[in-house]
């Protein structure tokens, strides 16, 4: 055999190479939009230039058959089709590099999972292949390992197959969502099991249409606010279903966790922490949650992941906020655009907080008959960052509609006084409301809901998405009113948002704010400083903002915190003023 391998090396070569750039490229094919995007898609949606990674890939998977073919026809006999071959196989590894050094590099943490599991399937078929095709004659003590070792294998993976022999557990711990005036508790299982949650003694249950779901190893509990904030603390539980039959089954043995529970309670101030677009940094992003004590509620404004692709990528959100709250106080979530990309986006709204599959929603702290009515949230998600007919969206988008749904929620909370009563309100958003870009995007329904917003008069709007620490502030801490230019004749294209002109920022978003009369943030990066450049894997740097809100004198202050533990010092780039590593709003 190591003979034959000697005598056919050049064919070997040949074909594992073109397999291996076949599978690197196929693997590439997040970043195939961009590869059109650099070849003139904005502009030119021609067929050539649309399909252009396609018809890469399909030429690199001809020229693996084609070296395959070669091996079988010519190897050991000529040279000639092989060197072409690899001479092939080589450009194009020239311009993977090229393409992952313009921009995919971005997206490695993606990309190399799927080019290695792909590898490793096309190992093992290679390997059963040459088994099957090319079994190892004789009777010595190799031989017959190898036989006996493939034998059981082959049998050890029948058996775990077929009978689902696997050990019960939680495999992502209890994360407790604010949606209306309920919590949702969701934790998954190793395995597709019944779920429930106790609370004081109480059993409520993951239910579809009057039955206990049994199918999903995610698992989302309503509990009502109330009954949680008095009992404080839970317990979820989990039965594996191991045969779900028309007149009968079987189930696993029961198993549960406690977890201690602690409301929201306005009585000395709230303290919250809000975090966005961390993009993978876990630990980082934990690490700057760290440094607020006393932490009343989570929010997580969107991007946690770069892509939901997968089933981790959809609980990754669920990991951060485990990390912080241990599930023992309340998180708010709103959806950013980049989890609408990927396989398992359409699957994103059974892992975190969501209303009838939806993003948006509004969301209370201690509204139950009795109790103190401290906090009303509104939940937005405009969606995409494009608008609707961007051609990278490929006839999916439809968020014009999902956004006029919103504005009448935002209606009947202005028309009703929703928030009346209410200590403090606060808005969510991944994208900025009070920025439109230079492309506007979304700029008439960013006005219509500023206008919304003017007259609901939040306390506090928070975004990520930019990846910037900007503050849209009405005044500052001393009452003076504070102007930013606003396009003049509506001429946004001539607006610029960096008017500051001690702060110097990594890049100037053209465009203008809308006409806002309330204060918002955008709240997060990674990085541990305003302008700090940030590598693609780096996942231990993170920004967040904390806010403390004293009722007692009518304010609430901000403070961005970094994973090393410190205070971010930030300038308001639409004002002139030196950096601070605090700002204070009044409360209305």
């Amino acid at each position: 055999m190591i003979k034959n391998l000697k005598k056919h090396w050049l064919a070997v070569v040949s074909v594992a190479y073109s397999l291996i750039v076949a599978l690197f490229w196929l693997a590439l094919r997040v970043n195939w939009s961009g590869i059109s995007k650099q070849f003139g898609a904005d502009t030119d949606r021609s067929f050539f230039i649309m399909e252009t990674p396609l018809l890469i890939c399909i030429f690199l998977w001809l020229a693996f058959i084609y070296a395959a073919v070669a091996s079988f026809l010519w190897s050991g006999k000529k040279k000639a089709p092989f060197i072409v071959s690899l001479a092939v196989s080589f450009v194009f590894t020239i311009g993977i590099i090229v393409v992952v050094t313009m921009g995919a590099k971005d997206y490695l943490r993606f990309i190399l999972p799927a080019f290695g599991e792909s590898l490793l399937i096309a190992t093992c078929l290679a390997a059963f292949g040459l088994l099957l095709f090319f079994p190892p004659q004789g009777k010595g003590k190799l031989c017959t390992t190898l036989k006996c070792v493939t034998l059981g294998i082959a049998i050890l993976g029948t058996v775990l197959v077929a009978f689902d022999v696997k050990a019960n557990y939680f495999t992502y711990e209890a994360v407790v969502y604010a949606v209306e005036d309920d919590y949702q508790i969701v934790f998954s299982t190793n395995d597709e099991s019944l779920a429930w949650v106790e609370v004081d003694g109480k059993k409520y249950y993951d239910l579809y249409a009057g039955s206990r779901k049994s199918k999903d190893l995610v698992h989302k509990v309503t509990v009502p606010q109330k009954e949680l904030d008095q009992a404080g603390g839970y317990t979820i539980g989990a039965q594996t279903m191991i045969y779900r039959g028309p007149f009968g089954g079987y189930k696993g043995k029961p198993f549960t966790k406690k977890y201690d529970f602690r409301p929201v309670n306005s009585s000395d101030g709230l303290i919250y922490y809000s975090m966005s677009d961390v993009h993978g940094s876990r630990k980082g992003a934990r690490l700057a949650a760290e440094n607020v004590k006393d932490m009343d509620f989570l929010v997580i404004l969107g991007d946690s992941y770069t892509l939901i692709d997968s089933e981790y990528d959809a609980q990754f959100t669920n990991l951060l906020a485990g990390d912080v709250t241990k599930g023992e106080f309340p998180v708010v979530y709103a959806r950013g655009n980049h989890e609408i990309k990927g396989k398992y986006a359409e699957d994103l709204h059974k892992y975190v907080g969501s209303k009838n599959g939806n993003f948006y929603y509004e969301f209370t702290f201690g509204n139950y008959d009795g109790g103190n009515k401290d906090v009303f949230g509104i939940t937005l998600d405009i969606g995409e960052d494009h608008d609707d007919d961007w051609w990278e969206y490929y006839d999916t988008a439809q968020f014009e509609l999902y956004q006029a749904e919103q504005t009448a929620m935002l209606e009947n909370i202005r028309d009703n006084g929703k928030n009346d009563g209410f200590k403090y309100t606060v808005v969510c958003c991944h994208i900025p409301i009070q920025f439109v870009n230079a492309r506007h995007n979304h700029e008439t329904v960013k006005k219509v809901w500023t206008s919304l917003l003017n007259e609901i008069q939040p306390d506090l709007c928070i975004y990520g998405h930019q990846h910037e620490l900007y503050p849209f502030l009405t005044d500052d801490e001393f009452g003076n009113k504070l102007t930013v230019n606003t396009p003049a004749d509506g001429d946004s294209d001539s607006a610029y948002l960096t008017y500051n002109s001690q702060f110097k920022p990594n890049k100037t978003y053209s465009g203008y704010v809308t006409d806002y009369n309330f204060n918002g943030f955008i709240v997060g990066r990674r990085g541990n400083a305003q302008t700090d450049k940030v590598g693609a894997l780096n996942t231990k740097d993170h920004i967040g903002m904390e806010t403390r809100v004293d009722f007692a004198n009518g304010w609430q202050t901000h403070i961005y915190w970094n994973s090393k533990g410190e205070k971010v010092s930030v300038y308001n780039p639409f004002v002139d003023g030196e950096a601070k590593t605090e700002f204070k709003t009044k409360l209305k």
